[in-house]
């Protein structure tokens, strides 16, 4: 038996030993010196893959948080170690790996894969690593991306073919998203490229993230890329990407604005007339843009540059009475309002109703009798509706009793009276609680014409709710937050809010969220006084609520709402 004691032992230690058990797959160890083999990283690395993604998906934050932690600590030390020398394919691995994690560590495996070779595995590798660098927020990357990116605008030869200029917009869609000014003159470079030289869809993504990263230096290449590059009309084409950005940069771009708006800017002036654009349209672009601002330093050039043909002065509102204009049967020698320049002035008021200062007001008043047309008499009257104050309502109130169209501008006789309806929901938006008895005595004398009554009667509940809720604050936010209360009682609950919580966040935020009732003119209306109720502070969590509610109903919206997503993103960029 002695001599057997010994042989014995052996075995047992050799069962005991841990070589003999099959390794951990949950444990990253189990893959790392296997990673380091060039003959078993490809096996090592489909695994752990599996591994990753079964961290990265777990319900049990502290878990998948440490997990995460523990693969930064390990894994990515090896990643960095072996990326240059592994298969092309082997990286594709990792980087998919580190674009689910998700962690900013990862930074210089992702400066390494932004450098083209050609291949399409490299361009792959690529799109991984800027995913990842998105995901991350991995600022250690600007450099490099800076760098490829602007290699990649001054020789695009590797960003060709069928997905032409894609990795151009991922890595200037990175620059926006991480934030950093040392992106901005590479951003300005792609914006001064023609469209022979780079797809269109590269310069709207660059203007998208000049206007992120809201650097003034940028102004001047976000106003004459307009002139530049010409574009197919969108929501999202060069001209509202623009617009949106210097929304964002804000005050800095108001002065080169009204030089544009002055006719005064010489570079876009040698761009417009390089490409056959009239003087007019340049200033339009101007007024609107600044209007989309809610530049208040203005507008005293947008009412300068508006059209007074037909108003009354307003500084001698009784020297002219405002009367539609009767033209007679065969009288072709009775002077008009030129159409072209009460196009115009719808224009303008439209921008100084998005600007909504009541210093406007005046100018705006004697000029809603001007044509008794709807192309600008409805505008003038939307615009005195968004501004509100003691000016604009009295005059909406005159416009419930007293407007409307010239018989020949209408294809029905009905429709005559329109712009008292039309004034009747402003003035019920605009008055004060305790003026809401001068909006009802307006609409009593209005409603004995014929088809206005029943357009009337479609106020009725938002005036109720305004005797019913007052000055009372709650009252009006239990409104606001009731998706199935009266539209227009929504409506007014928002204006009601900017006068009870001006500059309070959360009321923004709730306006925000309801951006999602389904009229358009609420729409608008909601989109406009998140802003205005926020005050000048930032509020991302409004941001994010206009972007949830836009996304969830993507592909469905009709051409109704284009207004309302067009103002919404005004707003987003002045949030932000």
């Amino acid at each position: 038996m002695r001599k057997l004691a010994l042989p014995l032992l052996v075995t047992l230690a050799m069962l005991a030993t841990p070589a003999c058990k099959d390794a951990d797959p949950n444990k990253f160890e189990t893959y790392i010196e296997r990673i380091k083999s060039d003959e078993q990283r490809g096996v090592a690395l489909g695994q752990l893959e599996a591994l990753v993604k079964t961290v990265a998906s777990s319900t049990d934050p502290e878990v998948r948080d440490a997990r995460t932690q523990e693969f930064v600590d390990k894994v990515i030390p090896v990643f960095e170690e072996t990326f240059e020398n592994a298969q092309p394919v082997e990286r594709t691995q990792m980087l998919e790996m580190l674009r689910v994690i998700g962690r900013p560590e990862g930074a210089n495996i992702w400066s390494k894969a932004l450098v083209l070779d050609g291949s399409d595995e490299g361009r792959k590798q690529a799109l991984l690593a800027i995913q990842g660098i998105i995901n991350a927020k991995a600022i250690g990357t600007v450099d490099a991306l800076v760098e490829q990116f602007t290699s990649l605008v001054n020789n695009p030869t590797k960003d060709k073919g069928k997905r032409e200029g894609e990795i151009r917009i991922q890595m200037a869609e990175a620059l926006g998203e991480l934030g950093d000014a040392k992106a901005v003159p590479a951003l300005i470079a792609s914006l001064e490229k023609t469209k022979e030289d780079q797809p269109v869809a590269v310069h709207r993504q660059a203007a998208k993230s000049l206007g992120l990263i809201g650097d003034p230096s940028a102004v001047d290449a976000l106003i004459t890329v307009n002139f530049r590059v010409p574009d197919s009309p969108s929501t999202t084409d060069i001209g509202n990407r623009s617009k949106l950005a210097l929304v964002g940069i804000g005050k800095p771009a108001i002065p080169r604005l009204i030089e544009m708006l002055q006719g005064k800017h010489e570079e876009v002036n040698a761009l417009a007339n390089e490409n056959g654009v009239d003087l007019l349209i340049v200033q339009q672009t101007a007024a609107g843009i600044l209007g989309n601002m809610g530049a208040t330093e203005a507008i005293p050039e947008l009412l300068a540059f508006m059209p007074r043909d037909g108003c009354v002065d307003p500084e001698n509102p009784e020297a002219a009475k405002a009367e539609k204009p009767k033209k007679k049967k065969g009288d072709d020698d009775e002077p008009e309002v030129d159409p072209a320049k009460a196009s115009l002035r719808a224009f303008v008021a439209r921008s100084l109703g998005y600007i909504g200062d009541e210093s406007a007001s005046k100018a705006l008043c004697s000029c809603v009798n001007a044509t008794h047309n709807a192309g600008d008499m409805d505008e003038v009257i939307d615009a005195l509706g968004r501004i509100g104050g003691e000016e604009a309502f009295a005059c909406l109130i005159d416009t419930v009793k007293n407007g409307e169209y010239d018989p020949e501008t209408v294809v029905n006789s009905e429709f005559v009276h329109q712009p008292k309806w039309l004034a009747a929901r402003w003035s019920v938006l605009v008055a004060s609680p305790d003026k809401i008895g001068e909006v009802k005595s307006a609409f009593e004398e209005a409603g004995k014409l014929g088809k206005v009554q029943p357009e009337l009667d479609k106020l009725e509940q938002a005036i109720k709710t305004t005797e019913e809720c007052g000055g009372d604050k709650a009252c009006w936010l239990k409104v606001l937050q009731d998706a199935n209360a009266d539209v227009v009682a929504r409506e007014k609950a928002a204006y009601e809010l900017n006068r009870l919580a001006k500059g309070d966040v959360e009321i923004a935020l709730e306006v925000s969220k309801a951006f999602k009732v389904r009229d358009a003119d609420a729409r608008v209306t909601m989109a406009m006084y998140a802003d205005r109720i926020a005050d000048g502070k930032k509020c991302p969590e409004c941001v994010q609520a206009f972007e949830d509610i836009m996304e969830g109903e993507k592909g469905s919206m009709d051409a109704t709402m284009q207004l309302p997503v067009l103002t919404a993103r005004n707003t987003m960029a002045k949030l932000r």
